[in-house]
């Protein structure tokens, strides 16, 4: 019941169109269809719908949501048939890692219930389980395997497939958002100096992030870290003295205010980087592109050692914009259709204990990988999920963790022909770090994917 789908692609792949990928996060649901046509993607469907905040912590309703919402979308939404990979919600998974002696599956699949006790916060005898083995390390002068257990509680399993079933959804597997992003970036990443770049993925949630560090395609850390979006906007309210409702609004007005991320200024982004990577083809054509420059995939790149200051807003020019007195105490609402780069830096200066706060976690989770697998470094920081839109955001944490790093975009190299318009939520004039988990699960693995075992 509870399949990580791996393999499942295999007879479905030569098929017109690959299964909709269907992302239930706390505060959006996503629905997004890839099919291949000559071996390369292309998006042929996607819709998605904002959460209502009075289900958002009622199980119930959430599935009752889910339910009307998916039966919604697949008869307006332009999707080809029914079958669908759905993503287990991150905010139900648990993630801890274990070291055991090397042993076979059989003997794993027996040890791990026993080891996970009093360490995972549900119940392992009524939680379905699912683990990789990342390597080996040694531990006590002793070598082991480090296992990333994944766990769910057994209950939620089985209503989100109830809730799939009543929306006459024919689900073909589930899979973690891990996989998810790992699967959809191996469709990206093509050079072969790919395959051994160690990227972490940073998604940053509504309700919380995750920290996903993989070398290729194969998953070497996983953490969730409880702190996301909501956290921010909490503290955007409290500094401003406004409401939940309005401080969401007034951040993502400023996010929208950001210079659109087509072509031309994608190019100026790489352009005007200046770090020390090597490849200087800038081509960013993702019309019909079939190189295997990278570098243009995601975009924008973010330079942590650019003129970007955390304590005042940049503009297109270079241009910081910092605060007189007179700005920070002159009500921020009476200035919000004359001072934008003012309401711009004090929003800025409200996130930063809880960026502070993320960057540190995240510094741990580096920390803890590389104790772990010191000859394989963190080369680069990946940006993805709702608030990797953010930009300051993203500058503000590469910053504290030194690493390079670029925003994450699913349909960089995906062919433009598509039907699917603005209203479905998706809009291509912008990086879509959001539809990653999404379009990872229509997308599947790559060939060279491991196998993953189910418990």
């Amino acid at each position: 019941m509870f399949n990580f789908v791996k393999n499942a692609f295999s007879g479905l792949l030569g098929t017109k169109a690959n299964p909709i990928g269907i992302d239930f996060g706390t505060d959006s649901l996503k629905m997004a269809q890839v099919t291949l046509e000559s071996g390369e993607p292309r998006l042929i469907a996607a819709a998605s719908a904002e959460v209502p905040s009075h289900v958002r912590n009622n199980p119930a309703a959430r599935f009752a949501f889910f339910t009307e919402t998916v039966r919604e979308m697949l008869s307006t939404g332009g999707f080809k048939g029914r079958r669908a990979i759905l993503a287990l919600p991150a905010a139900s998974m648990h993630i801890q890692h274990l070291r055991l002696a090397k042993m076979d599956d059989e003997m794993m699949k027996k040890a791990l219930p026993w080891e996970a006790r009093g360490k995972l916060p549900i119940d392992p005898s009524q939680a379905l389980m699912r683990h990789l083995i990342a390597g080996e390390v040694y531990h006590e002068s002793e070598p082991k395997n480090e296992i990333i257990l994944m766990a769910a509680a057994r209950e939620m399993v089985n209503q989100l497939l109830d809730a799939a079933g009543k929306a006459k959804l024919d689900v073909v597997g589930m899979s973690v958002e891990p996989s998810a992003l790992v699967d959809c970036f191996g469709h990206i990443y093509l050079r072969a100096e790919d395959f051994t770049a160690v990227n972490c993925f940073v998604d940053i949630g509504c309700a919380s992030s995750r920290a996903v560090i993989a070398q290729g395609n194969k998953i070497l850390f996983a953490r969730t870290i409880k702190i996301g979006g909501e956290h921010l906007t909490r503290a955007v309210a409290g500094h401003l003295k406004l409401s939940l409702e309005d401080a969401r609004m007034l951040r993502l007005k400023l996010c929208y205010q950001q210079p659109g991320l087509d072509d031309a200024h994608r190019k100026q982004s790489v352009d005007t980087d200046t770090d020390t990577d090597t490849d200087t083809d800038t081509d960013t054509d993702t019309d019909n592109d079939t190189d295997n420059d990278n570098d243009a995939a995601i975009a924008p790149r973010v330079n942590p050692n650019s003129r970007f200051r955390v304590d005042g807003n940049q503009d297109d020019n270079g241009q910081v914009a910092t605060l007189t007195a007179e700005h920070r105490s002159a009500p921020i609402m009476k200035r919000s259709a004359t001072d934008p780069k003012a309401q711009q830096a004090l929003v800025e200066e409200a996130c930063r204990e809880p960026l502070n706060q993320l960057a540190g976690e995240l510094d741990l989770c580096r920390r803890y990988y590389e104790s772990a697998f010191p000859n394989k470094p963190v080369d680069r920081l990946i940006f993805v999920g709702g608030e990797a839109k953010h930009r300051s955001l993203c500058h503000h944490i590469a910053q504290k963790m030194s690493l390079s790093a670029q925003v994450g975009d699913p349909l960089i190299r995906m062919g433009r022909t598509t039907k699917v318009g603005i209203e479905s939520g998706l809009d291509r004039r912008q990086s879509q770090p959001g539809w990653a988990v999404a379009i990872g699960l229509s997308l599947g693995p790559t060939a060279s994917s491991p196998v993953a075992v189910t418990n």
